[in-house]
């Protein structure tokens, strides 16, 4: 059986604007709180809505400005893509959109009437609109490869993130069917890729409807850039891929951070060497329970490579976990609070 791998056949090297949203309540597709990250579908990311969850186009949604060739959206539906009368989804050329077979069905459903005033374009062709009625268990054009896969094991994310000179790949699917194991392969040059770990299937037989979370570490990453893949195996031996993921572990290992004073009263400083300016920072401190309590991102200027950490309320005392990403570079330090 050809198992088709995050809806696609072949991988692509993605860009590094490129994310997975994922719907993770019922809302309308421009709200920010229906999406995980908090942030609506931007060009170049690969969506999925889970089973049981709807989202609903309230408003025009137009990505026609996006690149085509580095920017198409990628749309997976497990639960309900859902249309108010009138409104639009606009997708550049290249995209595509995956409707689950099944079980649970996914669906595009339109509102009361509309007709063909209410559609998705791709490539600016409609390739459905509301006069074709609730559309279940295909693909958007009919003909991307793979629509007659039973039931594709769907990759919600996959990441690599440096930790201590070591490399942690992470990933997760939705669903799995008839999946034996994964391969994780590397390379220098996101071409000449090696197996260099084998992660088996916690589904059942290989089958699963719920999420799945993955884990795998590289203790000797490849210095300068190192590619990361996917390889997905059926227990035909059916292989598929993921897309490519790349950290600069040279860059890495070049970055300081220094947190002071620590301990503090719940404010401190970050001095940061080894890091061009303009870079943004992410920063998310955790208490031990793995709560945020305080979450920001800065981009370093010229003017100085320090950022302030002031979380809205005081913090209790106690030991923190900060963590800083650049990129897919990820730090991490205690911090301690008294």
């Amino acid at each position: 059986m050809k198992t088709l791998f995050f809806a696609l056949f072949f991988f692509v090297l993605f860009n590094a604007n490129s994310l997975t949203r994922t719907a993770v309540a019922n809302g309308a597709w421009g709200t920010n709180t229906t999406w995980s990250g908090s942030t609506v579908p931007a060009c170049g990311d690969s969506i999925v809505i889970p089973a049981s969850i709807t989202v609903t186009i309230t408003a025009d949604a137009d990505y026609t400005a996006c690149n085509p060739t580095t920017q198409y959206l990628k749309i997976t539906i497990f639960g309900c893509l859902k249309f108010v009368n009138g409104n639009r989804l606009k997708l550049p050329c290249n995209s595509r959109i995956y409707v689950m077979p099944g079980p649970p069905t996914g669906s595009i459903v339109p509102g009361v009437g509309g007709g063909s005033s209410t559609f998705i374009e791709l490539c600016n062709s409609n390739v459905w609109t509301a006069a074709m009625g609730t559309f279940t268990g295909g693909c958007l054009p009919p003909g991307l490869p793979g629509c007659s896969a039973v039931l594709p094991i769907t990759l919600l994310d996959f990441s690599a993130t440096l930790k201590e000179n070591k490399m942690d790949l992470l990933w997760s699917t939705a669903t799995e069917k008839n999946n034996s194991h994964f391969e994780v392969e590397r390379a220098p040059d996101a071409i000449a890729f090696v197996p260099i770990q084998t992660i088996p299937s916690k589904a059942p037989n290989g089958n699963s409807s719920i999420k799945l979370d993955y884990t795998a570490t590289d203790e000797d990453p490849i210095n300068n850039v190192s590619y990361y893949r996917l390889k997905q195996v059926d227990y035909d031996l059916t292989p598929s891929y993921s897309k490519i993921v790349s950290v600069n572990v040279a860059k890495a290992k070049n970055i300081k951070f220094l947190v002071y004073p620590n301990p503090n009263n719940g404010e401190f400083t970050v001095d940061i060497s080894g890091l061009e300016n303009n870079h943004q920072i992410l920063v998310d401190l955790k208490n031990l329970r793995g709560v945020t309590v305080y979450e920001s991102s800065f981009y370093l200027q010229e003017v100085s490579n320090k950022i302030q950490i002031i979380p809205s309320s005081k913090l209790p005392k106690g030991i923190y976990t900060c963590t800083f990403t650049i990129e897919e570079i990820q730090y991490s330090v205690k911090v301690v609070v008294s």
